[in-house]
């Protein structure tokens, strides 16, 4: 057998390996969504790209971005710039609050794709109408806001979570990354396991992100919202809906959410930041 021969037998056995460990990723990810259904979610929503599920008080959105689904992180109207205050020498804006019915009446009509709104970023939750964020915001390209807390709250727990048109991915959080990162749009949260009441039955909001194909890129995100859960409870059901990444953002009182017009976890508070999920057109 000459050399060249040895080269292209290499190269049949490498191409049959990566189709294989492409079609057993794709399998896998498949069977955890249809093991998710067996373990009792059931679809109470869905249009092109976006499914919400709901089991009990826990409520799961499928996000796949290859079918023209998008999120989006919005804020409400800046009413102090807070210029050179930010965590890392940039600006640390004061955001006003609104509830997510508000924002929902609002943008609704005039975005028919708008699917469900849900809250966002950790923040100082004071009596003022204004406040500011706990971490960076990165929106439609534009750091809105570097965060208060920098380095002195959490700083080797921060994760980011960065959403490109067609793939996203959660990945350590450096000072550095607002700068580095390509991402059109970008969020700063916790790990899983960072201590926000580990083993409390509160509000929770976490997000995950699903590579579907095998390919290593993540072109689907899923949205935990839940009024009543605990940190590893919303891990698992994120891994059980085939999440291979998870992200904590902020949770409590804060946790809200609507779809489609419904309120299925209300909330009194006002909150500075949220998350708008779209459908494909």
């Amino acid at each position: 057998m000459n050399k060249k021969t040895l080269t292209l037998t290499g190269l049949f056995f490498t191409t049959v390996l990566l189709i294989t460990i492409n079609l057993f990723s794709t399998q896998d990810a498949k069977s955890k969504s249809q093991n998710s259904l067996s373990l009792g979610f059931k679809i109470i929503s869905n249009s092109k790209g976006t499914t919400l599920y709901q089991k009990d008080l826990d409520y799961l959105q499928v996000i796949d971005l290859t079918q023209g689904a998008k999120i989006d992180f919005i804020y409400g109207n800046i009413t102090d710039n807070g210029t050179k205050k930010g965590a890392y020498g940039g600006n640390d804006p004061q955001f006003e609050r609104q509830t997510i019915s508000q924002v929902w009446s609002n943008l609704s009509s005039e975005n028919s794709s708008l699917f469900c709104i849900t809250n966002g970023q950790f923040f100082r939750n004071d009596r003022n109408s204004s406040t500011a964020l706990a971490f960076p915001v990165k929106s439609d390209g534009i750091i809105v806001s570097e965060g208060y807390a920098g380095e002195i709250e959490f700083p080797d727990e921060k994760l980011m979570l960065e959403v490109w048109n067609n793939r996203a991915l959660i990945s350590k959080f450096q000072p550095n990354s607002l700068q580095l990162s390509t991402a059109p749009n970008l969020i700063v949260g916790l790990q899983e396991n960072a201590d926000k009441g580990v083993e409390d039955q509160t509000g929770r909001t976490f997000i995950g992100v699903q590579d579907q194909d095998g390919d290593r890129l993540h072109e689907t995100i899923l949205i935990f919202t839940s009024k009543q859960a605990t940190q590893p409870h919303a891990t698992n059901v994120l891994k059980s809906f085939g999440a291979t990444q998870v992200i904590m953002l902020d949770g409590g009182g804060s946790t809200q959410l609507i779809c489609q017009g419904n309120n299925y976890i209300n909330s009194p508070r006002t909150i500075p930041q949220m998350i708008t999920i779209s459908s494909g057109n």
